[in-house]
């Protein structure tokens, strides 16, 4: 059985992914425990182990070195559980909005830090999710998935006229095929009340994993083009980008989606 500090350092490498590229978005206790195929209800020991680790390192290089710990939260607050106070003293008695800041802080200064010799003099190699072989292959099959099949829309289809089957709730329009500003189309996508939008991007169960892949890109893209065209229509509402696919999402394309904080809902089914 593994020791806390071996699991240390299976997700220091994945928390310096984080930092690196996705220091802004959020991510859970369990998303790091998955990342490393790690079962465990006692996250804050390894928690706290890791921080020991980059002590460690610190004493002996008499290098500063960011915390990493800050860049998981708990789901019940968004924010790092009360035991960050084994890192900044103090933390549990922050107000909600001061421990937002401080994080925020914190997380920048990881995200601008070098942890390539971080790394290195810990012996451990860079937690990369796709292999530049996966990337370039990606690259290549972009733009190879052919027209839109039956399954596809009539997945489209169901969700627009059954939004609850995903969850979504007062809606006052919804339709297939709209158009962005971009030029981009979306397969659905609501208004709801309580000035909310939503996009809805469908993938069929015959979708191969690069093309999972590539619409959890398309997610990103939809994102920040619909919060840019709020921009030019003055308007006053919150986006939300949903992924739903009928197959089952790879781990890897699991980690992808998480880092990057795209709401998926895998192995949907029309309901008769």
């Amino acid at each position: 059985m593994a020791t806390n500090k071996e699991w240390a350092l299976k997700m220091i490498p994945v928390l310096v992914r984080w930092a690196q590229g996705a220091w802004d978005k959020p991510h859970y206790y369990s998303d790091l425990t998955a990342a490393v195929g790690h079962k465990t209800n006692q996250i804050g020991n390894v928690m706290g182990t890791i921080q020991d680790v980059i002590d460690d390192l610190q004493k002996q290089s008499g290098k500063k070195i960011p915390t990493l710990n800050c860049l998981v939260f708990s789901k019940s607050s968004d924010l790092p559980s009360d035991g960050f106070d084994y890192v900044i003293k103090n933390y549990s008695k922050l107000s909600p909005d001061s421990k937002k800041g401080e994080v925020r802080k914190l997380n920048l200064q990881a995200h601008l830090y070098d942890w390539n010799w971080v790394l290195n003099s810990l012996g451990l190699q860079p937690a990369k999710i796709f292999s530049s072989d996966d990337l370039s292959k990606m690259k290549s099959t972009a733009h190879g998935v052919g027209g839109e099949g039956k399954e596809h829309k009539s997945i489209k289809e169901y969700i627009c006229s059954h939004p609850e089957s995903i969850g979504i709730k007062k809606v006052v329009a919804a339709m297939t095929e709209h158009d962005l500003l971009s030029g981009d189309r979306l397969d659905v996508y609501f208004e709801c009340r309580e000035n909310k939008h939503i996009a809805i991007e469908v993938k069929p169960s015959s979708s191969p994993e690069y093309d999972i892949t590539r619409g959890i890109f398309q997610c990103v893209k939809y994102q920040a083009v619909m919060d840019a065209a709020r921009v030019a229509d003055y308007g006053n509402y919150n986006n939300e980008v949903i992924l739903v696919m009928a197959g089952v999402m790879s781990d890897k394309n699991k980690q992808l989606a998480n880092d990057l904080a795209i709401h998926y809902i895998e192995q949907f089914n029309i309901l008769e």
